[in-house]
């Protein structure tokens, strides 16, 4: 792991991050999923495998994470990359994961990235209404959120969106729907799977709703240009925790550096 310091550039906006929360909330009342061990060894969701090799970068990454969230404050956490195909929602269902294995450490996963999501695809979840659905209210939460585990919750579907996504995306309905999810879940960390940040302002209009944020790049994949903008971009309107170096060929013991 190497590592490199970054100040974070705004306060947390949201409550003392707490342990497991006690109120009364859907969450006793979220459906069990049951995931399909090959599809997850294809997808590469090696979270879930305590002795995997590579499960200890995101085991070190969870570390590095969850001290700077408790830091600072910050509850919500958005994951991006500069564009598709650098492994930005394998990185955000291992870190999820990873976070989960807090016993005292309540954790919903959304995949946010409606026009190409991937979250569902990789847990072999069907889902019974979609993200778009969800975000417009028209599903009850307990029956939109699934559980894995007993510590993470996970909103996602296969089906990208309709039209007018960037709408639905930007609205004060969606800011709405996802500050009911965390209070009405008494989530302690939320990790948003967002759109690549320069496919379009899908990404540019989800950042002012979470406190932190980290890139996902991949090694001989993203330009050093691109990855300059992204990091100046997310750098002006949140707190980036660090970049994510995927797809490192030169080391074969770990899945993923984390400079922060």
């Amino acid at each position: 792991m190497t590592a490199y310091t970054k100040t974070p550039t705004q306060k947390g906006r949201g409550s003392q991050l707490q342990t497991f929360g006690t109120g009364v909330s859907s969450w006793s009342r979220l459906a069990a999923l049951q995931v399909d061990s090959k599809t997850v060894c294809w997808e590469r969701i090696v979270s879930l495998k305590r002795r995997h090799p590579a499960a200890v970068a995101f085991d070190i990454m969870r570390t590095k994470v969850l001290k700077s969230a408790r830091e600072e404050n910050w509850r919500t956490i958005g994951i991006t990359a500069p564009v598709a195909g650098g492994g930005k929602s394998t990185v955000a269902a291992n870190l999820a994961i990873s976070l989960s294995k807090h016993e005292k450490l309540r954790v919903v996963l959304v995949d946010l990235d409606l026009r190409s999501p991937r979250l569902a695809q990789m847990l072999a979840h069907k889902g019974q209404y979609s993200v778009e659905e969800f975000l417009r209210g028209q599903c009850p939460i307990e029956d939109f959120f699934v559980r894995l585990g007993d510590n993470l919750a996970i909103g996602a579907s296969p089906e990208p969106g309709g039209r007018d996504l960037t709408e639905v995306l930007h609205s004060s309905g969606t800011a709405h729907m996802l500050e009911l999810m965390r209070d009405d879940l008494a989530a302690d960390i939320v990790i948003y799977n967002l759109p690549p940040l320069l496919a379009g302002d899908d990404c540019l209009g989800l950042l002012p709703l979470v406190e932190a944020s980290l890139l996902v790049v991949g090694a001989d994949f993203n330009t050093v240009a691109d990855i300059d903008v992204c990091e100046s971009l997310l750098q002006s309107r949140t707190n980036l925790l660090g970049v994510v170096l995927n797809k490192c060929r030169y080391r074969t013991e770990a899945y993923a550096d984390f400079l922060a």
